[in-house]
């Protein structure tokens, strides 16, 4: 069907991929709403893409741990990486004056580019 994307790729494939959907969301939002929708879009996006590095560097971290070590290293990190990003929506919700509804859709691009490169890896191997 299409090109198939291996599996070396799908980190790079993820980020590339949520970077130009939260490039056209803020285009989007800045052309069709106003500027504060379109950077609430992009302060969602970057603190996606900043959570989705962290979970990906302590998961890389925790497969080299030996397994006493890497249940409680991970949960740790888990409640850092939580309270950190609770910590920074607060701010941008409470202080900052961000639109909500742009935070969501900046925060759930990664959602979107997953769940869209799993049908089209679904559909390239017929399955």
């Amino acid at each position: 069907m299409g090109r198939t994307i291996s599996e070396d790729r799908l980190f790079a494939v993820v980020t590339i991929g949520g970077l130009v959907l939260l490039a056209v969301l803020c285009l989007t939002g800045y052309v069709f709403w106003s500027g504060r929708f379109a950077v609430s879009i992009l302060a969602g996006g970057i603190l996606a893409l900043f959570n989705f590095y962290w979970m990906r560097n302590t998961l890389k971290r925790v497969l080299n741990l030996h397994p006493r070590q890497a249940g409680s290293f991970a949960q740790f990190r888990y409640l850092l990486r939580l309270a950190f990003v609770a910590l920074i929506l607060y701010v941008l919700i409470v202080h900052a004056g961000i639109d909500v509804i742009g935070l969501i859709l900046g925060l759930s691009i990664f959602v979107v580019v997953i769940i869209g490169l799993s049908i089209y890896m679904l559909l390239d191997k017929g399955e």
